[in-house]
């Protein structure tokens, strides 16, 4: 069952700060069935979750400013892709699952959230007379809903198989 680590990494295309804030939060809430290892056992330090929440409350704005690069960008998808790969082996590690093929899946989510958002908000503009800011904000509640969902069930659920 590693559709966490794959339905994370579409979270971090959509807002690619997003997913290690929630993970780092879920993480010092002790929602978690289990303690985040890997690359992102970052995520336990001290001050990790105000410094990740004030990252990903940042793109929420930024993303809403016309001067802002494409996610499309060479830079900017490559970050993502590398910040799913981290979701996802991070909320593999947390429900006992592989930290590689949360990686994988995660970079596989990433790559799938960053075109279809692009894509989405361009096609939702130009359909609508309403503006790409009403978009803007639609894609961050389906993040945020995204990224929430992925990791709720706390310690015993989610754990059958292996």
């Amino acid at each position: 069952m590693m559709w966490r680590s794959l339905a994370f990494g579409v979270a971090t295309g959509l807002r690619s700060q997003l997913p290690p804030a929630v993970l780092a939060w879920r993480q010092a809430r002790h929602d978690l069935p289990e303690d985040v290892a890997g690359p992102a056992r970052i995520l336990r330090r001290r001050g990790a979750v105000p410094t990740l929440a004030l990252a990903a409350v940042a793109e929420l704005v930024t993303d809403k400013v016309a001067r802002t690069p494409s996610r499309l960008e060479a830079g900017s998808f490559l970050g993502r892709l590398s910040l799913g790969a981290t979701a996802g082996a991070g909320i593999a590690a947390a429900f006992g699952r592989s930290r590689v093929v949360g990686g994988v899946l995660g970079v596989a989510g990433a790559a799938v959230g960053s075109y279809a958002g692009a894509r989405y908000r361009a096609a939702a503009t130009e359909r609508t007379d309403l503006p790409d800011t009403v978009w803007a904000v639609a894609e961050d509640l389906a993040a945020i809903t995204l990224a929430l969902a992925v990791t709720r069930g706390g310690a015993g659920q989610d754990r059958t198989r292996r």
